[in-house]
């Protein structure tokens, strides 16, 4: 019983839709009138009527209009290049800082596996804000929205690497 209404609805709304679509076939056909048609180039010559020689067919334009101003948002390459190597630079720093030295530190009262993952998120962290800074602040992306969504999901990130070194034991 159900089938059957399933597809007598089915039907129903498949017959409005194919009519609709007559309607607007009709509709555009009427509204072409065989003078409104496109008229076929036969190869007569029609007259042209040329400008007069000693108009001026095209007006002067100043140059001062021509300048365009550059967008603020937009980086050039040394720009994007210099944004890079601070990057790089601060990560390289970082890695140098709370991998190699906070690793042995951490190793001394903590466990092998739990200094290793405090350490590198730690390192993680703090790269994040660097990030926010270089690229937030500096190249003024702060008030871009897919900034700050890869921003917040490397933070939720951080904080259950976070917690998972917490409560690891061994």
């Amino acid at each position: 019983m159900r089938f059957l209404l399933l597809i007598s609805v089915l039907i129903l709304v498949f017959y409005n839709i194919a009519g609709a679509f007559q309607d607007s076939n009709k509709k555009l056909q009427d509204s072409v009138k065989p003078d409104k048609q496109l008229m076929i180039d036969t190869g007569q010559k029609v007259p042209v009527e040329l400008p007069d020689s000693g108009k001026q067919l095209i007006p002067e334009v100043d140059t001062a209009v021509l300048i365009v101003e550059q967008d603020k948002s937009t980086l050039t390459n040394s720009e994007l290049f210099i944004y890079i190597l601070l990057s790089v630079g601060g990560l390289a720093l970082f890695f140098f800082i709370f991998v190699h030295t906070l690793f042995r530190t951490f190793h001394k009262s903590r466990s092998t596996r739990q200094s290793l993952i405090l350490s590198w998120n730690l390192f993680f962290l703090v790269s994040l804000i660097w990030i926010f800074i270089i690229w937030g602040i500096v190249a003024n992306f702060w008030t871009v929205t897919s900034f700050f969504i890869v921003m917040i999901f490397l933070i939720l990130v951080s904080l259950t690497m976070l917690i998972i070194a917490i409560k690891t034991r061994n």
